[in-house]
């Protein structure tokens, strides 16, 4: 995926060759990217591209991976920060800091919904699945810890609970990034304490459901 090459170069400048890769592939997704474009705005030759990584495959690969790197050490910190919390705390921890961390890094998560509209692509399809296994490893791991500590409801199914939250993790990315998936209630323009009321509110919910019935006496 990456050529010795590539590594051989300083850091600043395997950060901008990054930066610039996820800029074009965000805005046209894999197929309309232009590597003649990426080079031009790097003042590099087109052929650099070509020994660092061999092909576009290769380069988009590098950038999606190092996406998820970022989005897993995004993730880490969570769970290290809310690690002696109560479950519903950490799963609205993850539902805000979700927010701050895409409006952070907005190429990044547009270059995830660019790629799921390219299903025809192989590799995009790989590479989507593999980031939906990071997300409902770590949700299942967090439902897990949260019934051992008797947090939560030891009959749940951990599968399908995991699946459930994965989906209403997604969906609330959505609304605050995507305009035409905000079903009108402003959450793409929402400041922090709206967004924070909104996590509350759907933690609520799913307490109802899922905490251990004697907690709820």
């Amino acid at each position: 995926m990456v050529l010795k090459t590539f590594d051989n170069l300083d850091q600043k400048k395997r950060n901008r060759i990054f930066r610039e890769a996820v800029r074009e592939f965000s805005a046209k997704g894999y197929a309309k990217a232009s590597i003649n474009a990426m080079v031009q705005n790097l003042g590099i030759a087109k052929g650099s591209i070509f020994q660092y990584f061999r092909d576009k495959e290769g380069l988009f690969n590098f950038v999606f991976s190092r996406s998820v790197e970022i989005v897993k050490d995004h993730l880490k910190e969570v769970r290290k920060t809310t690690e002696e919390r109560n479950f519903f705390v950490r799963l609205e921890a993850l539902l805000t800091s979700g927010v701050q961390f895409v409006r952070k890094h907005p190429r990044i998560y547009t270059l995830y919904v660019k790629i799921q509209f390219e299903g025809n692509l192989g590799f995009c399809s790989r590479m989507l699945a593999s980031l939906r296994r990071e997300s409902f490893e770590f949700l299942s791991q967090l439902i897990t810890t949260g019934i051992e500590r008797g947090e939560l409801d030891p009959a749940l199914d951990i599968t399908r609970t995991a699946f459930m939250l994965d989906a209403i993790l997604d969906r609330f990315l959505q609304a605050h990034m995507l305009e035409h998936l905000d079903a009108g209630l402003a959450l793409k323009q929402a400041d922090e304490d709206t967004t924070r009321n909104w996590a509350m509110e759907i933690v609520g919910l799913l307490r109802r459901g899922l905490e251990k019935r004697s907690q709820r006496l």
